[in-house]
């Protein structure tokens, strides 16, 4: 660009040198460096100007990334079903329906929102939402009443988040796996915003209230907590047992079709029933059968066979004998669990036959008394006590575990 002006001015004094010559090169060479100057200063101004509009634009970006936008009452009537359909299923412990709304469901948690469905239900009162980091996905906030059974008059407030994408058919789900570094860092940043601080203040304040008004709801969900906690447990024993026991069958009808046997020693099969209520002893397996004793409620014996007629063959007084399998209890031999530590009793205390306070008494321990543990879970520790397992309330145990 200079040297095209240096051009024109060049030809300019050219054309018109007889009026100024000698004097002709000292006033080109002026003529150009004026020129040039004027214009390297246009462009360095030019280019500052730039920059500081570039400078500008940047900040402006910043601040408006780091501006929080706010939750607004969710307009969207899809996200809001969504959240509807969500706490209907919890409170109706429709567990089938709620898979189909989040992206995933593990068993102890769908056992846990089943349980809780019979004691409680949700109402939601609003939902408030904002877009989130990604095209399609959404943060949402549900503020809702929880109701007991228990007490059907008096609700608990609450609020959950949730983080929303969108599938291909265009349907709304909730997201519970694992996060993107990206999507994380959103959410957090969502859940220090003003609007959200707010909304907890005032779950907390009205929670607070109702909890000072109504003391005895605190205890309820101490109780709550325990009771399905142990029907959760229950549950995942049980089904842990049957797969135990489907891998046990699995594997003795391959070694029988490979022709392999092998030989149990007799302790290791040793089982145990308890009688379920008063009931007689036959020297064989018939109503009809001679009498020789009685068996009390609750009491163990051990089990030498259980027959397809309906008796079982136990050891009464050093000898064998029949009892009704109706009117007995099978419980678990302790010989193939590990021993893991001890536990001994701070003060008397009974011994049961499932984690339950309202199961089957087997027997009581005093202050001293010890048993091999097996485990400690939910607040009872699992025992072995007269060769079966049984169970004792933990706060009544100082337990040690082996290294």
């Amino acid at each position: 660009m200079i040297g095209d002006i240096a051009k024109k001015v060049g030809k300019f004094i050219l054309k018109y040198s007889k009026y100024f010559f000698p004097g002709f090169a000292l006033i080109v060479a002026a003529v150009i460096v004026f020129v040039a100057m004027k214009y390297r200063a246009k462009e360095e101004e030019a280019k500052r100007i730039a920059e500081e509009e570039l400078a500008q634009q940047l900040e402006e970006e910043v601040i408006l990334e780091d501006a929080e936008v706010p939750l607004e009452d969710s307009s969207d009537e899809a996200l809001r079903q969504l959240v509807d359909n969500y706490f209907a299923c919890l409170s109706e412990g429709d567990m089938a329906t709620l898979q189909t709304l989040r992206d995933s469901l593990d068993e102890a948690e769908s056992f846990r929102l089943e349980e809780q469905s019979k004691y409680l239900s949700y109402s939601v009162e609003n939902v408030y939402s904002q877009t989130g980091p990604e095209e399609g996905t959404y943060i949402a906030y549900a503020y809702y009443m929880v109701v007991f059974d228990e007490f059907p008059t008096i609700s608990l407030p609450a609020y959950s988040g949730f983080y929303v994408k969108t599938r291909e058919t265009g349907e709304f789900y909730i997201v519970k796996g694992e996060l993107s570094d990206k999507e994380n860092e959103y959410i957090s940043k969502v859940a220090s915003q003003d609007d959200v601080k707010e909304l907890n203040n005032k779950v907390n304040v009205e929670y607070n209230d109702i909890i000072i008004e109504h003391p005895e709801i605190l205890d309820y969900l101490v109780e709550l907590d325990t009771t399905v906690s142990t029907a959760v447990g229950e549950k995942i024993a049980e089904i842990n047992q049957t797969i135990e026991a489907q891998k046990q069958a699995e594997e003795e009808e391959k070694k029988a079709a490979e022709g392999e046997t092998e030989e149990i020693p007799a302790e290791d099969v040793v089982q145990y029933a308890t009688a379920t209520t008063r009931v007689n002893v036959r020297a064989s397996d018939s109503a009809q059968a001679e009498r020789v004793g009685e068996a009390m409620q609750g009491e163990k014996f051990e089990v030498v066979e259980v027959l397809l007629n309906g008796w079982t063959k136990i050891i009464f007084n050093d000898r064998e004998a029949f009892i009704k399998s109706e009117y007995l209890s099978m419980v678990q031999s302790a010989d193939s669990y590990p021993t893991i530590g001890m536990a001994t009793a701070k003060s008397e205390v009974n011994v049961r036959s499932l984690p339950d306070v309202n199961s089957e008494k087997v027997g009581a321990l005093v202050t001293g008394d010890q048993l091999e543990l097996v485990a400690v879970e939910d607040g009872w520790c699992t025992v072995k006590f007269e060769g079966t397992i049984a169970y004792v309330n933990a706060d009544f145990i100082d337990y040690t575990v082996f290294d």
